[in-house]
């Protein structure tokens, strides 16, 4: 599968920002601080086990840890919960289920930081229609404000259906 979903790109850029737009601490000490955000989300995606698209809405709650250090380091671990639902465009199945992320942003400063996600989205269709499973893996490294790493693979499941 070649697209990411809309939701990894927003959590990138949630991440992003709450990591660089964050005050540094000053002194020997270190800043924890939780944050929890919920949103809505809408937008069409493939569905690769049918070949037709799909209407996707969900709820998302994020929680993320983040910590900032004296040295002006900083990681943040966030946890994605997702509450899914897609129609199909053609067939009008409607599939129900979760999508779980966890996402880990460590930087060193602006030119130097990593980005790992690792999650699956699992819809499940009524009966025996079938039924989706994807997981994501993403790993983004900036080593001296140069991209050394940029990978994103996805994988498709289907199940049920008779497949």
């Amino acid at each position: 599968m070649k697209k990411t979903t809309f939701a990894l790109t927003l959590t990138l850029i949630y991440v992003l920002a709450a990591v660089f737009s964050s005050p540094r601490a000053a002194g020997a000490q270190t800043r924890n601080q939780t944050t929890k955000t919920e949103l809505t989300e809408a937008f069409t995606f493939p569905n690769e086990c049918t070949g037709e698209l799909m209407d996707v809405t969900d709820k998302t709650v994020v929680v993320c840890h983040d910590q900032q250090r004296a040295d002006g380091s900083s990681e943040e671990k966030c946890q994605i919960v997702q509450d899914v639902t897609a129609v199909g465009e053609t067939s009008g199945i409607t599939y129900h289920g979760t999508a779980t992320f966890k996402d880990e942003f460590t930087a060193i400063d602006q030119c130097n930081f990593t980005f790992t996600n690792s999650g699956a989205v699992r819809l499940i269709s009524p009966g025996s229609d079938v039924n989706l499973v994807l997981h994501f893996d993403d790993v983004t490294v900036m080593r001296d404000c140069v991209l050394t790493t940029d990978t994103h693979t996805t994988s498709a499941d289907c199940r049920g259906g008779g497949k």
